[in-house]
């Protein structure tokens, strides 16, 4: 719980230093001002009953709300400019998850981005990324609630895609639709953790203070560079092995990245891993004995894509394992995350470690930055 409240702050604090900073910059000249506007949708769709036992239990249609404070940030300055100037905002969403007496409903308040598509004066297509805290109020007891195999906590991360439109029908208001993917999980913090994944559809309205139409603006191309970097990072993590075992185990890793730099928008990264993951004889079922905590380890080797924007950025990673006294129920692993560059040198580092698509701990942490070649190009 306490890794999801400092995972929720870390990603509010960027992104409110973000929208405060594009609030305060006049634009530039020759450049149309800066649009703030807020948006209001009603949402239905479905559960995705992703594990057998959800058939049973999901009796009803998923409906929800969702509210958006967003904003158009347009300079020849920010990393905006090489995604097409997106948007940037806060948001909130309520939903209901087909059952309310077992799964009840969630909340969850995020930080987004909408990168455009299509945008014209009055028309626009964009997709969007977001994440942020989740809630639920009926999760896992063993006692109260056992047929809950979704939610393990009350607080919960929550990802959500999407793909938005709208269209200018007067000069304050447009109306927006949008198709949603929504998934609300625990990173493996509290078992069980299946999580939940919803597909809704929306229709609602938005309100522009501005009377400005959209600009329509021609995106600039990224300046190449050719710039190297090693990154290390030490991270730290906490998780449960299973709903019946309440021992929560620590965890971590030592991440020595190689960044080759293709632009100033996308690098690509290899390196390898030394990850201690001290729930692994518990949640590894195959496993029938007690391990050590010194054979707890698990070493790899992994390649990856960085989306940077300007100080943070986005990462995926995708690695092999090399060695491991106990063996992983799949020989590859996912990591997904994000990166904030406090100083020069010194990174802040939050991201999912997984097993092949099943959540094993998030994990915190601290990088050191050695750029060893400078831009040529």
């Amino acid at each position: 719980m306490k890794d999801n409240i400092l995972f929720a702050i870390i990603v509010f604090s960027f992104f409110t230093e973000s929208v405060t900073r594009a609030q305060q910059i006049q634009p530039e000249v020759g450049m149309p001002p800066n649009q703030k506007h807020v948006t209001v949708l009603y949402h239905h769709g479905i559960v995705i009953p992703h594990h057998a036992n959800m058939i049973y239990f999901i009796d009803d249609f998923s409906r929800g709300m969702e509210v958006n404070y967003g904003l158009w940030r347009f300079d020849r300055e920010g990393w905006q400019q090489y995604y097409n100037y997106p948007e940037v905002g806060v948001g909130f969403f309520y939903n209901s998850y087909g059952n309310p007496d077992i799964y009840g409903q969630g909340m969850a308040l995020y930080p987004y981005l909408h990168f455009p598509i299509v945008r014209t004066s009055k028309f626009t297509i964009k997709n969007k990324v977001a994440m942020g805290l989740g809630y639920t109020n009926t999760p896992f007891d063993y006692k109260e609630n056992p047929w809950n195999q979704i939610f393990g906590a009350r607080l919960n991360i929550y990802v959500g895609f999407g793909l938005y439109t709208g269209y200018r029908i007067f000069d304050h208001w447009s109306v927006y639709g949008s198709a949603s993917f929504n998934h609300m999980s625990n990173g493996a913090v509290r078992k069980p953790n299946n999580g939940i994944n919803t597909l809704t559809f929306s229709l609602g309205t938005r309100y522009h203070f501005l009377r400005d139409h959209l600009p329509e603006l021609k995106k600039r191309e990224a300046p190449r560079t050719n710039k190297r970097d090693i990154q290390i990072f030490l991270n730290y993590g906490r998780s449960q092995a299973s709903e019946y075992n309440f021992n929560i185990y620590s965890s971590g890793s030592l991440t020595i990245n190689h960044l080759w730099y293709r632009s100033v928008k996308s690098a690509w990264s290899a390196g390898i891993d030394a990850i201690y993951f001290g729930a692994a004889p518990y949640a590894y079922p195959e496993n029938n004995e007690y391990i050590p905590h010194d054979k707890r380890m698990f070493y790899g080797v992994f390649g990856g894509r960085h989306w940077l924007m300007g100080n943070t950025s986005l990462f995926v990673q995708l690695g092999v394992y090399v060695y491991s006294y106990i063996d992983p129920p799949q020989p590859v692993y996912p990591r997904v995350g994000i990166r904030h560059q406090i100083t020069d040198r010194w990174m802040f580092n939050f991201s999912l470690k997984a097993s092949f698509f099943r959540s094993e701990f998030m994990e915190f942490g601290i990088g050191y930055r050695i750029p060893y070649k400078s831009n040529t190009l």
